[in-house]
């Protein structure tokens, strides 16, 4: 049987962006981790001062390290968080204009964006991602491509999951194509 291709034009407006910025940072990268471990070190300072209320300066101390605990992880994803918003809003402002065009064949995958262009074996793909209204095609770690349902991300799926082995190919919302 020829494996004829499919071919998305991804077509990215802010909402898709926010929820691929929030899954890739927080369940692909899981960089929430080390604010996390941060303010739990700190918090177990500050919790040791307090029981030792007793000494001169120790609440004073808890204090600072409890607020630092919580205040340098808390400022830390607020920063992220509004850089993902003006994002957006830069793309939902962008009009809908193609962002790349991928075309996935029996070969492998080709990303092109403007004048330049990527191509990956099936082999050399990290994985991806099937979340509800997009695909997230992963080529390396941090180097992901969209793949909207609404601009053919659905047969894009279905290529991937033939071409790409079986623990690369997860599906996050529930196996429904």
């Amino acid at each position: 049987m020829k494996d004829n291709g499919v071919t998305v034009q991804a077509v990215l407006d802010g909402a898709t962006f926010r929820r691929f910025a929030m899954f890739d940072v927080f369940f692909h990268q899981k960089r929430w981790r080390s604010p996390a471990l941060f303010a739990l070190i700190l918090g177990a300072a500050a919790a040791v001062c307090f029981v030792l209320h007793e000494r001169r300066g120790a609440v004073l101390l808890g204090s600072v390290l409890l607020a630092v605990a919580l205040g340098l992880p808390a400022a830390y994803f607020l920063s992220y968080f509004l850089s993902v918003r003006a994002q957006a809003k830069r793309l939902d402002a962008g009009g809908g204009t193609a962002a790349y065009t991928v075309r996935l064949d029996g070969d492998g995958v080709r990303v092109t964006q403007g004048e330049s262009a990527a191509e990956f074996s099936w082999a050399e793909l990290l994985c991806a991602y099937r979340v509800e209204g997009c695909v997230y095609l992963y080529a390396a770690q941090r180097r992901a491509f969209l793949l909207p349902e609404r601009c053919g991300g659905g047969g894009a799926w279905r290529m991937l999951q033939r071409h790409m082995a079986q623990e690369k190919v997860i599906d996050r919302c529930g196996g429904a194509a």
